[in-house]
């Protein structure tokens, strides 16, 4: 939403016309204040984040550091956040957790004195998710250019006790992941080469959605909501689904008005590349300067409860669906002081060591893999096998370190 946010108030104070090529004018920039804030019934710390806009994509948003953040329920009661990071503020979960049916109200207080409240927000119950299931499907990429096969993700909510019409979800993506080539061998010269204890070929990533995922039933002859399209993944565009996939959705009942605010979010967010194709405008959101009458806030003050639910798939859940899998792109050398390969080539004269070729890749950033010996004589020495750190150590890509929550399913 961050990024979202700073796009259309970056457009909306450069852009003149939808005519005429715009011209940005940094002498009436305007730095506005970014609001990122969402508290919910988990008993967890509740973040918020304060920034301004950029002037250009090159620059580096500006946090606000040491302003005074604190919620107000509607009893009277003040949750103060602390300042963790800079701009990052984070409440104490034993002091304060977000109640079904009540009302909270945000206060931010800036460095300078400058100061900002949200529109009171009412804490509204959210149904259970029923299922989270998949099937086959597919996508364009590259402009709608090209066509890609993969999984399409899909939940289903049963809204029968609830009072809820309006929704949003967001969600986690965690996989397992083996890396292609395994380090088993320590060179260590002299043509001397050991096994030792493979370490760190397994590992785990981790991605946030980035989408707006938002329903209405206001419409609907059912509260039910069925086949809500959330995630697609295109299974030869990265190695999501190579060993095991985790995705945790969240679901967030919302009010009308937190229901446009993000309908109008997607509607820019999805306009396209060209910036021409729509025209862009200040997306209002429920926080306002108490200083400034005619001051925009980007950003939204979220209150909502939250449900949420975890699904897991393996390789052999898709395996019939004749999916291409993804290949990683690794840069495999095998090089020794001759070449066999080329044996009528040129040949250096001397040709180099095993430990100049060992220094020479090694200090190229290339990690040693594995040796290859002569086929006729086991114990001759012939080539070393090099590959990039990305394809042989899980730390360079991801965390080795298993989830505390994950289960290895068979």
């Amino acid at each position: 939403m961050y990024k979202i946010l700073l796009t259309i108030g970056f457009l909306c104070l450069t852009l003149n016309t939808c005519i005429d090529p715009y011209v940005l004018n940094l002498e009436e920039y305007e730095s506005l204040l970014v609001v990122e804030a969402l508290i919910t019934d988990e008993p967890v710390p509740y973040t918020i984040k304060l920034s301004r806009t950029f002037q250009n994509q090159d620059t580096l948003p500006d946090m606000v550091t040491h302003a005074e953040v604190s919620v107000k329920d509607d009893d009277g009661n003040i949750a103060t956040f602390m300042e963790e990071e800079e701009g990052i503020y984070k409440s104490d979960p034993d002091l304060f957790t977000g109640k079904i049916d009540e009302t909270y109200t945000l206060f931010i207080r800036t460095n300078d004195g400058l100061e900002y409240e949200s529109n009171p927000c009412l804490m509204t119950r959210v149904p259970e998710i029923d299922s989270i299931y998949f099937g086959p499907g597919s996508e364009f990429f590259e402009n709608g250019t090209i066509e890609e096969p993969g999984i399409q993700l899909y939940i289903d909510s049963r809204n029968e006790t609830v009072n809820s019409k309006y929704f949003r979800w967001d969600y986690e993506e965690v996989w397992k992941f083996r890396v292609p080539y395994e380090i088993g061998y320590k060179y260590l010269g002299d043509e001397e080469v050991i096994s030792i204890p493979v370490e760190n070929y397994i590992g785990w990533k981790y991605r946030y959605s980035k989408d707006v995922f938002i329903h209405s039933i206001e419409q609907q002859q059912t509260n039910n909501i069925k086949k809500k399209a959330l995630n697609f993944i295109a299974s030869a565009r990265s190695d999501r689904l190579r060993v095991q996939y985790s995705i945790l959705v969240k679901q967030y009942s919302l009010s009308k008005s937190e229901y446009e605010f993000w309908k109008s979010i997607k509607q820019v967010s999805e306009s396209g590349g060209d910036i021409f194709e729509k025209q862009p405008y200040f997306i209002s959101g429920n926080i306002h300067s108490k200083n400034k009458i005619n001051e925009k806030v980007l950003g939204y003050f979220q209150v909502s409860a939250v449900k949420q639910k975890r699904k897991y798939i393996t390789y052999r859940d898709i395996v019939d669906f004749n999916l291409p899998i993804y290949q990683y792109p690794c840069d495999l050398i095998v090089d020794g002081p001759i070449d066999y390969e080329d044996p009528e080539g040129s040949q250096p004269d001397p040709p180099p060591t095993f430990q100049e070729l060992y220094d020479k890749y090694t200090g190229m950033g290339y990690v040693f893999v594995y040796p290859q010996y002569s086929d006729s004589l086991p114990e001759s020495l012939e080539r070393l096998a090099f590959t990039t750190r990305e394809c042989s150590d899980s730390r360079a890509t991801g965390d080795p370190e298993k989830p505390d929550f994950w289960v290895d399913l068979p």
